[in-house]
């Protein structure tokens, strides 16, 4: 079985770093990178090595969010999922920071647009999420096709020049 770090050569690593630098050097209305694989041990991987270049604070959207919404009914979990995410970002304070574990942003009973939401909170705070999906034909997945949860944004939707794919 392979490990984390095999699943990056060092000159992805690099192309990594010097991707992240770019998207730092740039000042978009939506600054929010997506840092895409379907590999999530590639994407773990990448998490790491931008935690040790970076030392910018995680926000893992998973826990921020199943905190938040233990004690909420179903009909108000919608709404209050969008305020609990963009709360959390907040507390991060200026950024950037570094979006983990963002599958539950997908569950269907929560009804977000995951892709707009991220780019929404990008405007208070310069985030740069890991999307665990991938690009084919023009356009951005999460998951696969047999997932439960797989959703796809086409080309007009995309920040292409705010994702690196791993």
């Amino acid at each position: 079985m392979r490990t984390a770090s095999s699943m990056m050569s060092t000159l992805q690593v690099s192309q990594l770093q010097h991707a992240l630098a770019r998207f730092l050097d740039t000042t978009p209305y939506h600054p929010c990178c997506l840092i895409i694989s379907p590999d999530v041990r590639r994407l773990a991987f990448a998490a790491e090595q931008i935690q040790r270049w970076y030392s910018w604070p995680p926000l893992s959207v998973g826990l921020a969010l199943s905190t938040a919404l233990l004690s909420v009914l179903p009909p108000q979990r919608p709404a209050e999922s969008v305020a609990a995410f963009t709360t959390a970002v907040r507390r991060h304070g200026a950024g950037p920071l570094l979006c983990v574990d963002i599958d539950l942003l997908f569950e269907p009973a929560l009804q977000l647009d995951p892709l707009r939401l991220l780019r929404d909170a990008s405007r208070q705070v310069t985030l740069v999420a890991l999307w665990p999906g991938m690009i084919a034909n023009g356009r951005l997945s999460y998951a696969v096709p047999e997932h439960g949860h797989y959703r796809v944004w086409g080309a007009g939707e995309l920040p292409t020049e705010q994702m690196i794919v791993l």
